[in-house]
């Protein structure tokens, strides 16, 4: 990373005053937060083995908690050794290779204002190993299967909060993931449905735009179920009250607007029904395909019972999309809500 002096001397100020804010926190709360730090594991193994929770939050804290009268370099090659290079694999996934942990490390993670020195405290409150273990059991007891993969929870670039990675592993990233107690625990069970539903290696509509809406559609739906009455629909699938009437009431243009797409397996398509930053029609509210995922549920357990939609975790995707009678199949021109 080649710098000018000037530059280098404010970068190297800026670790500096990091490693300053932590060394001030570490005098004042290290004994009580390096206590709880210690109690948890590095990593807990969930749903008789299949699934893995990697605390690297913890470790990230605990060497910067440990970094008085260190020089910044020291800190990041611990860091290197004990949160990179173990994972690798995670890291290059969502962050980068080495070198782009290293310059983040050092100029992110150690710098004085980022969350890892301001939230910690309420993230070791949370007992996030008690959340995982209370909903992974509660998807095995209600679907009659576990979820597989792992979720990795850090202090990272904050690229996103809570999401998947592409292959069965998750990720929780407290640099954008606000501490909320509530918030993660509505939100463990929509996840952990995907760690149930994620492999359909015989199903030929694997990685399309349909397969995307049902698997959102079961997640939500799992949420739904889980919340008991305490959260709507709308809520299921982060939609306002609004945002949820809105798209009742255009559901038939949504439904045309998405036919097209379902046979995809283009990201670009996935994102236009997806992401949270795209509309599916000028308009209407982002992700649509969240609003038809869980219509299409909703259809499916009217005609086969409460239960249902535990059985269609591991249908092909289009029979659960014929079983359900909504009309998003191409060339069905039925009503929604007939």
């Amino acid at each position: 990373m080649n710098l000018a002096p000037r530059a280098f001397y404010v970068l190297l100020l800026a670790i500096l005053a990091g490693s300053r804010a932590m060394a001030q926190n570490s005098e004042a709360d290290s004994p009580d937060l390096l206590r709880k730090l210690d109690a948890i594991p590095r990593e807990v193994s969930l749903a008789d083995g299949h699934l893995r929770v990697i605390n690297l939050y913890k470790v990230e804290a605990s060497i910067l908690l440990r970094s008085q009268n260190r020089t910044p370099s020291d800190v990041v090659n611990q860091l290197t050794r004990e949160v990179y290079a173990p994972y690798s694999a995670f890291w290059q996934g969502y962050l980068g290779n080495e070198a782009a942990f290293r310059e983040w490390a050092g100029t992110k993670l150690l710098a004085g204002g980022h969350p890892i020195h301001s939230r910690l405290s309420a993230v070791l409150n949370l007992d996030l190993d008690g959340l995982f273990t209370q909903s992974s059991k509660w998807i095995s007891q209600v679907t009659g299967k576990q979820p597989h993969g792992a979720w990795y929870i850090v202090f990272g670039p904050g690229w996103t909060n809570m999401g998947g990675l592409g292959d069965a592993s998750m990720l929780l990233d407290f640099t954008r993931q606000e501490p909320d107690r509530e918030a993660i625990e509505f939100t463990l069970p929509h996840e952990l449905t995907h760690q149930v539903n994620a492999a359909r290696p015989n199903d030929p509509d694997q990685g399309t735009v349909l397969q995307r809406i049902v698997s959102e559609g079961l997640a939500s739906y799992a949420a739904y179920v889980w919340a008991a009455g305490s959260k709507t629909p709308a809520q299921s699938i982060v939609y306002t009250a609004e945002e949820w009437q809105w798209s009742l009431v255009h559901e038939n243009q949504l439904i045309a607007a998405a036919r097209p797409y379902l046979s995809s397996k283009d990201r670009k398509d996935d994102e236009r029904l997806a992401a949270r930053n795209q509309r599916l029609v000028e308009g209407g509210p982002a992700a649509a395909g969240y609003f038809l995922g869980f219509r299409m549920v909703e259809k499916y357990v009217e005609k086969h019972g409460p239960m249902s939609w535990t059985e269609a975790l591991d249908a092909p995707v289009r029979q659960v999309l014929e079983a359900s009678g909504y009309p998003l199949r191409t060339g069905h021109t039925g009503e929604p809500g007939g």
